[in-house]
């Protein structure tokens, strides 16, 4: 199986806002087999954007999924993604490459490696 976690820069704490992460980090199981960018993070349209209160009148719903969309292709993949929160414009495009979500709390761990080990030792 495999599992995709939105991570910070560092490329194991877990980030709140799914569509704002640095990295989608990718296990198989229980071992980190690839770290992928999220454009959005650095050059993305969240980037220029911060100081208009996420003024969406700049891009479209459908613009902004299929920015979105573009991110997360190379997710195809992969069987489900772990969130803590996901706007509708991320849910769609995750969705879009058939990606399953599934929501946890802080409490299931900070970093990729603890959130792991709760998901498939069934805890989350």
């Amino acid at each position: 199986m495999k599992i995709v976690l939105a991570v910070d820069e560092d490329k194991k704490t877990i980030v709140k806002r799914t569509g704002q992460s640095a990295y989608f980090a990718i296990y198989e199981d229980d071992k980190l087999i690839d770290t992928i960018p999220n454009k959005h993070h650095d050059g993305g349209h969240h980037s220029h954007r911060h100081n208009e209160e996420h003024n969406h009148s700049d891009m479209s719903h459908q613009e902004h999924t299929s920015s979105h969309r573009k991110d997360v292709e190379p997710l195809k993949e992969c069987d489900i993604i772990l969130v803590r929160a996901v706007g509708e414009n991320m849910k769609e495009a995750l969705g879009s490459v058939g990606l399953k979500i599934k929501k946890i709390r802080e409490k299931h761990g900070a970093t990729a490696d603890e959130v792991i080990k709760n998901f498939l030792d069934g805890n989350i």
